[in-house]
């Protein structure tokens, strides 16, 4: 983390309860360690995709995709793409948002109103204050409050690491997500880490984790960032990211996803998945 991040971070915490601060990135690398601020937090992913530890849990976020993160929360920005913009709300929304959802990490999609609200308010920034622009915070309080009810809520999908119950399948879970583009089978992986098939099954369960679809959720998720870095075509994708089929990727893509990889491709670029 550079100084002048630093020095922002520093401004959300000395800011006034009574005022918004709204942050604009350019086409940039993002890669912070870990911090934390007392004000929520809402990252709008206008390009590119974004990674976000907190604790030991790894959330990915899409193009074109919100995370909400609670204050207090101590976490890691990063992202595997070569440049991102982001549009990033920092406001206090202190009194009931102390409920659940508003005291949880999240990750949402959005649609066109929602993208149409978020462009306006990002509009009046780089500060909003109430002294100065009463109507205008109450407007973008109230809007941040409803967000959580009006998006569909991803977490289960874009969780993408999760914490074991036993820390002994812990670098497995690390060695599945370095090498989810290779063929990678259960009993080698098994023999690998020095286990038998049926007692590394058995962890996992215990874990919540199905080897197959822990693995082709990395693929997926690797798969959406280079589809935002667009250089490349299905096929192309379906191969690098360990698909033996562009078939099998297309097929495993909609199943997590909801969509196939070519609809999301098109959405993404007309924009209609903003």
């Amino acid at each position: 983390m550079n100084q002048e991040q630093k020095e922002y971070i520093s401004l959300i915490n000395q800011s006034k309860k009574e005022t918004v601060l709204i942050k604009k990135t350019g086409w940039e690398e993002v890669n912070l360690s870990e911090h934390e601020h007392q004000k929520h937090q809402i990252i709008y992913t206008l390009s590119g995709t974004l990674h976000i530890q907190i604790e030991e849990s790894n959330y990915f976020v899409p193009e074109k995709h919100i995370a909400w993160i609670p204050p207090g929360s101590k976490h890691i920005l990063s992202s595997n793409n070569r440049r991102v913009s982001l549009v990033i709300f920092y406001l206090d929304l202190s009194g009931k948002t102390n409920e659940h959802p508003y005291r949880d990490f999240s990750v949402y999609s959005t649609h066109n109103v929602v993208a149409e609200n978020l462009r306006f308010i990002a509009s009046k920034g780089p500060v909003i204050q109430q002294s100065e622009f009463p109507d205008l915070y109450d407007f973008t309080l109230s809007f941040f409050r409803l967000l959580p009810t009006i998006n569909p809520h991803m977490e289960n999908l874009l969780k993408t690491k999760v914490i074991p119950n036993d820390e002994r399948i812990r670098p497995v879970l690390e060695y599945l997500i370095q090498h989810a583009h290779e063929n990678l089978k259960i009993e080698e992986v098994a023999e690998r880490f020095g286990f038998s098939v049926r007692n590394l099954s058995r962890l996992l369960h215990d874990s919540g984790i199905h080897f197959n679809r822990y693995l082709n959720q990395q693929r997926v998720t690797r798969a959406i960032e280079l589809f935002t870095d667009g250089k490349k075509n299905i096929q192309e994708v379906a191969y690098e990211v360990g698909f033996n089929t562009p078939n099998n990727f297309n097929r495993v893509f909609k199943q997590l996803t909801g969509m196939s990889p070519g609809c999301y491709g098109r959405e993404i670029k007309k924009g209609s998945l903003v």
